[in-house]
């Protein structure tokens, strides 16, 4: 119990210091917030965004889940961010996922298209392709955290504190 308190505040801590964190919740803010919207952000901004949407719904559910959730819809953005931050292992894994399941149609932007084609996929070998494709995610290919922050750093979205380095 005390290691979990522990864990929890080192965790808060580092919300309020790391400027990762904290451009990450401005962007949620962006996006989601009361002039929510993805037309305001940058390219850099949405490519950005949109291999954050990647890697949290494959942690959290796997491709099948990025696929499903509203954050299916960033699959292209998705595709220039990996390639943008040299995430070519990674870029891979999600073009294998949407060829899984989408074939040689593009994704849909719209949800409930998106959802109506994976569900016409839906196979047990189609799970458990997906689900070795989860497993080689979650192994982290390409130093995927790293790449993001260099990313985020070259393209001036962080600035770290102390640093002439942007």
């Amino acid at each position: 119990m005390e290691a979990s308190k522990l864990a929890a505040k080192r965790e808060r801590e580092l919300d309020a210091t790391d400027p990762f964190r904290i451009y990450w919740r401005e962007l949620v803010d962006r996006v989601h917030g009361p002039s929510a919207g993805y037309s305001e952000l940058s390219d850099s901004e949405w490519q950005y965004w949109a291999v954050g949407c990647v890697s949290g719904e494959v942690y959290n559910g796997g491709f099948h889940q990025y696929f499903h959730n509203s954050s299916g819809a960033t699959y292209s953005a998705a595709l220039d961010g990996f390639k943008a931050m040299g995430a070519l292992k990674s870029l891979l894994l999600l073009q294998k996922a949407k060829q899984m399941i989408f074939g040689f149609a593009d994704v849909p932007e719209d949800s409930c298209a998106r959802r109506t084609m994976l569900v016409a996929a839906e196979s047990d070998s189609l799970w458990q392709r997906l689900d070795e494709l989860d497993k080689q995610f979650w192994e982290d290919p390409d130093n995927l955290a790293v790449l993001s922050e260099q990313f985020a750093i070259s393209c001036n979205l962080v600035k770290l504190a102390g640093s002439n380095v942007t």
